[in-house]
């Protein structure tokens, strides 16, 4: 299961990448989107001057008064305007022109010259005729207004409309996606003789986005993101090991004071023992040459044996009677979780599970945090030297009873054997090779400091129940 932490971390990744993404594509589409729209807008100029030269030809052959026109007048013009494909003018109740099979419609000279401008009509290929009332004519051809291979890559499709008339001047992609985003622009040519509208279309796909920019954007934070989470494990295994020396530099401490009394209560009966058995050497030695050396050796032996004595007496009253510690309502969460932290990645390794349960969240234990950790340590470790060979689980869990807090630790081990279940709480009793014996009767010392019992039992499907009963307080008490 993620913890919370990495669900928090995977969240702000995920957020700063849409966000890049996000940012990076606003980015692209809005300089495609400037760009489309210069480009969009030179053509209108491109056209607008095509139109003014059409103008400015009829007007200079309007005023030149010619009878007849030139023989290479046409290719002339075509050479720098391709799109002209004929010339025509009206004289002595005739059409005459280059080509001479190519005339504009009599009705179109008959409407400039009552309008006294110049009129615009299209034949049957989508060409115009401009007509002059003076009775020059120019057919244009718009497909070849434009070089295709000229016209920059944002514009796709292009075209002129006017009267129901719609010519497309570029075409490079037939129809948009259903999910492509499209820019448009419509202008009017500024002419008053060839007053077409403007449509320029283009549609921007997701082929558009900036994927390589993207992808290293994306490959950026996953580089980031490793190194913080590397960072992140090394100091959270520093802090692991930092708490694990100090609960280890706890347990010696304990361990020490636990040995002391073990020593304290074995090496008594000896040492009275020597101090009997001088006192009776001193009343039995009679033989008077030796007597007085006998007696100064013993008196310096009996000395020092009640010298011992009474600095192990005194090291006895020390560690029976040590100084009160304080009391107060503890976070079984914020324990259990601390041991948690520390070891269910080493349990792991050992495929051994570790769990936690809080029966009663409203209630909290009152102890002396460091006796409460050290007791709970000691237990689990307990608990993982039984299932180091098989592996397993251990689970934890705290309730309240309205008087008491009980810790249980339940492992499903091979259990305790019924004969060694008696001496567990016995010092320096231990069934394993480098064991001490000194970790339970050093739990059990230290839940009685703190008001509390201990007791370990076989649970009845295999395994171990260790219970930890304390003092119970109100939650934040």
């Amino acid at each position: 299961m993620m913890s919370l932490d990495r669900r928090y971390a995977l969240t702000a990744w995920l957020l700063l990448s849409l966000a890049g993404c996000l940012w990076l594509g606003w980015r692209q589409f809005g300089e495609l989107e400037q760009r489309f729209r210069q480009e969009s807008f030179i053509t209108l100029r491109l056209l607008s001057q095509k139109a003014s030269q059409h103008d400015a030809v009829l007007a200079t052959l309007a005023a030149s008064e010619q009878s007849r026109l030139p023989a290479d007048m046409l290719k002339r013009l075509q050479t720098a305007m391709p799109q002209l494909s004929a010339i025509g003018y009206w004289r002595q109740q005739q059409w005459h022109g280059d080509p001479g099979g190519l005339r504009p419609p009599l009705a179109l000279l008959w409407q400039a010259q009552q309008q006294g401008q110049t009129i615009l009509g299209f034949d049957s290929q989508q060409r115009y005729w401009l007509q002059s009332p003076d009775g020059w004519a120019l057919l244009i051809d718009p497909l070849r207004m434009l070089v295709q291979a000229e016209l920059p890559e944002p514009l796709e499709n292009i075209s002129l409309q006017l009267r129901g008339h719609r010519i497309e001047l570029l075409q490079r992609k037939a129809g948009g996606q259903a999910n492509d985003w499209d820019l448009s622009l419509d202008r009017k040519l500024p002419s008053a003789s060839q007053p077409f509208r403007l449509s320029s279309r283009t549609a921007l796909s997701w082929n558009s986005l900036p994927w390589m920019e993207i992808l290293l954007w994306n490959a950026l934070l996953a580089a980031v993101a490793v190194a913080l989470y590397a960072r992140h494990r090394q100091r959270a295994s520093q802090q692991r090991q930092q708490q694990q020396d100090r609960l280890a530099a706890q347990a010696r401490l304990n361990t020490l004071n636990e040995m002391m009394a073990g020593l304290a209560q074995e090496l008594n009966p000896p040492l009275t023992a020597i101090i009997a058995n001088t006192r009776q050497l001193e009343r039995t030695l009679d033989e008077p040459s030796q007597r007085e050396a006998a007696r100064d050796t013993l008196q310096a032996t009996g000395a020092q044996a009640r010298r011992a004595a009474a600095l192990i007496s005194r090291l006895s009253r020390l560690l029976a009677h040590p100084k009160a510690t304080e009391t107060t309502p503890l976070d079984p969460d914020a324990l259990v979780n601390s041991l948690l932290f520390l070891r269910q990645a080493e349990l792991a390794n050992q495929n051994i599970t570790l769990e936690w349960h809080n029966l009663s969240p409203e209630e909290w234990p009152r102890a002396e945090r460091t006796a409460l950790e050290q007791i709970l340590h000691n237990l689990v470790q307990n608990a993982c030297d039984a299932l180091q060979e098989q592996g397993g689980r251990i689970v934890i869990s705290g309730e309240s009873d309205g008087h008491n807090y009980r810790f249980k630790i339940i492992d499903n081990g091979p259990g305790i054997a019924d004969a060694i279940l008696p001496k567990i709480f016995l010092p320096f009793f231990t069934t394993r090779s480098r064991g001490m014996g000194l970790g339970l009767p050093l739990c059990e010392t230290l839940a009685r400091a703190q008001g509390g019992k201990l007791h370990v039992q076989n649970a009845a499907n295999g395994g171990v129940i260790a219970q930890l009963i304390l003092p119970w307080a109100k939650r934040g008490a």
